[in-house]
């Protein structure tokens, strides 16, 4: 092909045919520039399609993650809930002094809701590859960019101020509070102790209840169902965003691929 330009080249200036020369030549410019231009088409084509295959796979993994996380949210809500309720029955029983160990060991529950993160491996990888977004639905890419800068950023430090307040309260009974004997309750080494499990356990239930009707048990009480109750919060409004973020992840991820399984 080369060739074949050049001796059209040659021909026409043999010729002295100037003026026809000089189309040829800005006709030769053009197509060059054509072919220049549609061989950049054609790679931006190869990079977008390769852009959108890598979103839609990341779109996926984070789905995956998405979905996991929910399970295990909705399994600290429920445990959360079920402890609060019982807290809370107890609570409001008119004599306290009258309630069964079980009833008082309610009042004093310490459920652990802690133990899990929110994943962010796809974003982090999308991150470290310097990808600014999986979608070229730009509401989706403000969602994901929203949960995971904002939402989960909010999360974290609200889960980790109650969880550390969690495991604090959990050391003082243990080993600080000396009217509550958490050791027995197994009763795995009867030689350690003086007494029958069930005389401990009904010294044991005598002592908890003195704690929680003392004005220090009280207070500490209360303010650990307070932060029960604002864990609880807290929870329910990731697993609503997280939701929300799902819905969106699947109805883009269908589009390109109408047989996702919902």
């Amino acid at each position: 092909m080369i060739k074949f330009f050049r001796k059209i080249r040659q021909r026409l200036l043999s010729e002295n045919k100037f003026s026809k020369y000089l189309i040829y030549a800005i006709g030769e410019i053009i197509l060059v520039v054509i072919g220049i231009l549609i061989a950049l088409q054609l790679n931006t084509s190869k990079e977008n399609k390769e852009k959108s295959d890598l979103g839609y796979k990341y779109l996926t993994e984070m789905k995956q993650e998405v979905q996991s996380d929910l399970f295990i949210l909705d399994s600290r809500i429920r445990m959360l809930k079920k402890s609060i309720k019982n807290q809370e029955e107890a609570l409001n029983t008119k004599n306290i002094a009258t309630l069964p160990l079980d009833s008082v060991l309610m009042i004093m529950d310490r459920p652990n809701i802690g133990g899990f993160e929110i994943s962010e491996l796809t974003f982090n990888k999308m991150k470290n590859l310097g990808l600014t977004a999986l979608s070229n639905n730009d509401s989706l890419n403000s969602k994901i960019n929203a949960y995971y800068n904002k939402s989960l950023a909010f999360f974290k430090k609200a889960m980790n101020f109650t969880i550390e307040k969690y495991h604090e309260y959990s050391h003082y009974l243990a080993y600080v509070e000396e009217s509550i004997d958490y050791s027995h309750k197994d009763y795995e080494f009867p030689s350690l102790y003086n007494q029958s499990k069930p005389s401990l356990d009904s010294v044991n239930r005598i002592n908890r209840i003195k704690y929680i009707t003392s004005l220090k048990g009280r207070n500490l009480i209360l303010d650990d169902l307070d932060r029960k109750r604002y864990a609880m919060r807290t929870l329910n409004l990731m697993l609503e965003r997280s939701v929300t973020l799902l819905k969106s992840i699947y109805q883009d991820l269908k589009i390109k691929n109408p047989q996702i399984d919902p």
